[in-house]
C-alpha cells in the first residue's frame, strides 16, 4: 500500500534509490483482529494518518470496525469475524441499553439519544426497541408523536393499557404540555434532592435521582420533530407552543441528567431546521441509519468526526457515536426485528419488567 500509493520520498544516491521519508505504520495481529497504527511525528504524512480507512481495509481484506485518533497516532481496528447481530429478544436480557454485541451504554452515561434516518431506514423500529429497553429499566415513558403513526397506535396504546397512565401526545399543544411537565418534574426532583442531602450524597458524590431506591427514570421520546414544527407553525398559538416546547427541550437536554430524565429525538434528517447545533451537542448518543449515511451533510450534522469513509447503508444499519464510549462514528447493525416476533408478547414482557422493577422497588443490577 505504501509503495503503490507512493506514501514515501526517495533520492538516487550513488546510482541507487534510497528511501528518505515515508508514512510510518505499525501492524499487530491477534486471534480477534488486525490493528494498524499510523504514527504522527509532525511530518509531511501526518495529514494522511486519518484518511487511510479504505486503503487499509483493501490491503488487509477486512472491514474497518473502528478508527481511534490519538495525539501522536491513529489506530485502525479490523475484526477478523463479523459481529453477531442481536435480535429484539436479546436486548431484554441485559441491564445496559444495547445496540449490538459490542455497542451499548449504561442509563445516563451518557444521556439522550439523537436518531436520524430517512423513510425505510429502520429509525422508528429502533425507537420502538429502545422504548422496550427503557421499560426494562423501570422507566416511565412519554411518546410525543406528531405524525400519529405506529409509535402512537401500536406501542403507545399498548403501554397505556398496561401501565395505566397517559403515554401518547400528538398535537402541538399536547407535545408542548408534555415537555413543560417534564421540566416541572425535573425541577421537582432537583428540589427533593436539595432538601435531602443525606439521601442524595454518598461518599462525596451527588447521586442521580434513579440511583436512590424507589426512584425511577423518565424517558421522553419525540419522533418526527420536523412534523411537529410544521403543524405547530400553522397558527399563532401553535407557534407559541412550539417556541415554549423547544425552550423546554433545550432545558432537558442541558440539565436533566442528574434528575434521571432522558430524551430521545427521532428525525428523518439531523437538520438545524429543528435541532440547533447547541442542542445536538448535548445528545450523548448519535445514531444515523439507512441510506442517509450517503449524505455528507447529514453525517456532518450528526457526528463530530468527519474523517470517516461512510458507507451507504441498508435498513437497520448505520453509524453510531457515543460520548465517552465510542469517540468516532462506528459502523453498526442495530437489533433485528424478525417477522416471527410476537409484538404484543414482546411489549407485554417489557411491561412485566417495568412492573417487576416497581414491585421490587429499585433498579436491578
Amino acid at each position: 500500500m505504501v509503495i503503490s500509493n507512493k506514501f514515501y520520498e526517495s533520492q538516487v544516491i550513488n546510482g541507487k534509490e534510497k528511501i528518505i521519508n515515508y508514512i510510518p505504520l505499525q501492524y499487530q495481529e491477534t486471534e480477534q483482529d488486525v490493528r494498524v497504527a499510523c504514527l504522527k511525528y509532525g511530518g509531511k504524512y501526518d495529514s494522511k494518518a486519518n484518511q487511510l480507512a479504505s486503503l487499509l481495509s483493501s490491503s488487509v481484506s477486512l472491514e474497518l470496525e473502528e478508527m481511534i485518533e490519538y495525539t501522536n497516532s491513529v489506530m485502525y481496528i479490523f475484526p477478523k469475524s463479523a459481529e453477531k447481530r442481536l435480535t429484539w429478544e436479546d436486548t431484554l436480557q441485559t441491564a445496559k441499553l444495547t445496540i449490538s454485541e459490542k455497542v451499548g451504554w449504561q442509563f445516563g452515561s451518557p444521556p439522550h439519544v439523537l436518531l436520524a434516518g430517512s423513510t425505510k431506514s429502520g429509525k422508528t423500529v429502533m425507537i420502538e426497541n429502545l422504548v422496550a429497553q427503557y421499560l426494562h429499566l423501570g422507566s416511565e415513558i412519554r411518546l410525543l408523536d406528531p405524525k400519529k403513526g405506529e409509535l402512537s397506535w401500536v406501542v403507545g396504546k399498548k403501554l397505556e393499557d398496561r401501565l395505566g397512565y397517559k403515554v401518547v401526545y400528538n398535537s402541538p399543544f399536547q407535545i408542548a404540555g408534555a415537555l413543560r411537565e417534564a421540566v416541572e418534574e425535573m425541577n421537582r426532583r432537583f428540589q427533593v434532592m436539595a432538601d435531602n442531602p443525606d439521601t442524595y450524597i454518598s461518599k462525596g458524590k451527588v447521586l442521580s435521582w434513579a440511583d436512590v431506591k424507589g426512584n425511577y427514570p423518565l424517558v421522553i421520546v419525540l419522533d418526527e420533530g420536523i412534523a411537529f414544527k410544521t403543524e405547530a407553525e400553522t397558527t399563532k398559538e401553535g407557534k407559541q407552543a412550539y417556541q415554549e416546547a423547544m425552550s423546554n427541550l433545550g432545558s432537558l437536554l442541558v440539565k436533566s441528567r442528574q434528575a434521571s430524565i432522558e430524551v430521545i429525538v427521532g428525525l428523518q434528517r439531523a437538520s438545524s431546521d429543528f435541532i440547533p447545533t447547541y442542542m445536538r451537542q448535548n445528545f450523548g448518543t448519535a445514531l444515523l441509519l439507512g441510506s442517509t449515511t450517503a449524505d455528507s451533510d447529514s453525517c456532518r450534522m450528526m457526528f463530530s468526526s468527519q474523517d470517516i469513509d461512510y458507507k451507504t447503508c441498508d435498513i437497520g444499519i448505520g453509524y453510531i457515536q457515543i460520548d465517552g464510549v465510542i469517540p468516532n462514528p462506528k459502523y453498526v447493525e442495530v437489533p433485528f426485528k424478525s417477522d416471527e416476533l410476537d409484538f404484543e408478547k414482546y411489549f407485554d414482557k417489557a411491561c412485566d419488567f417495568y412492573w417487576s422493577m416497581r414491585n421490587n422497588d429499585g433498579l436491578s443490577d
